[in-house]
């Protein structure tokens, strides 16, 4: 994908919260920033000025606790989106057919196969 290069001064803190987290998700500086201006600029102009006030204005809890909030609803948003994924591709797995016991050793056979790929 063709891009174009931006700059943004931040403090060295900032800096190496960056690069410490780039590290960590194996991913460069610049991609944590990209997906960082991706997420602000995509959300409404009001989200961005009330982000904008909480970090000039808000004390450290303030924004700890708005930030803890932002990441419930992300997180809630992807395990619904997990859901619908992994109930269509259940449902393909399944002859219409199924009877109950069927479909119990389906669900505790996908289980499995998840819980296998997170070791």
């Amino acid at each position: 994908m063709a891009g174009r290069t931006i700059s943004a001064y931040v403090s060295d803190d900032i800096a190496d919260h960056v690069a410490l987290e780039a590290k960590r998700e194996e991913r460069s500086p610049a991609q944590i920033a990209a997906l960082a201006l991706r997420f602000f600029i995509s959300l409404p102009r009001d989200a961005r000025a009330s982000l904008v006030a909480l970090d000039n204005l808000g004390t450290l809890d303030e924004r700890r606790q708005a930030l803890n909030e932002v990441a419930r609803v992300l997180n809630i948003a992807e395990f619904d989106m997990t859901c619908r994924r992994m109930a269509a591709h259940a449902s393909t797995l399944a002859p219409d057919d199924a009877s109950e016991n069927d479909l119990d050793r389906l669900a505790a056979d996908l289980t499995a196969a998840a819980l296998k790929r997170r070791e």
